[in-house]
């Protein structure tokens, strides 16, 4: 029973994933087709790790599968997936990043936003390729995948970085 539901989950995740890649097309028209956009990642640890987490809730302060919020989503992604300690809030991590320009993005790299909504002003992601970053978006949307396209994200965009060694 339990591989079932997981096999469910594993189908519903992959469907939610187009789902906003569709969105996403829609929205910017800029994105490539979505046979262009790569099946996530070519790292099957990073691709199995966004699997993993979509969807999940948010939660200011968070740290679980029961709400996380985007400075910890960052923190996690990069310890599970590269084995690097990033530090708990946005700023931080801002610190710990050398700036690259958008143009320059690798998958690795995180980007970061202004944010009204969070208290500290900030919010980041893990870059993905193709314009796509992943994120712990907010209440109402979780861990989601987003593009730097979209109008939201495009007119926060603060800024990217690559973690120093």
């Amino acid at each position: 029973m339990r591989k079932y539901k997981t096999k469910i989950l594993y189908v519903v995740l992959t469907i939610l994933f187009w789902v906003l890649c569709f969105q996403c097309t829609a929205q910017t028209k800029r994105l490539g087709a979505v046979d262009s956009i790569p099946f996530l990642t070519p790292d099957t640890t990073l691709n199995n790790f966004v699997y993993h987490w979509l969807g999940k809730p948010y939660k200011l302060g968070g740290k679980t599968e029961k709400g996380i919020d985007c400075s910890q989503f960052n923190k996690r992604l990069a310890m599970d997936v590269y084995k690097i300690q990033l530090e708990n809030v946005c700023y931080r991590q801002w610190d710990q990043t050398e700036r690259i320009q958008k143009d320059s993005l690798q998958i690795g790299d995180l980007v970061f936003f202004r944010s009204r909504q969070s208290p500290s002003g900030w919010h980041c992601g893990t870059y993905i390729g193709e314009t796509l970053f992943v994120h712990a978006a907010n209440i109402y949307e979780g861990v989601k995948v987003s593009s730097l396209l979209e109008p939201n994200y495009k007119k926060a965009y603060k800024g990217a970085g690559r973690i120093k060694k």
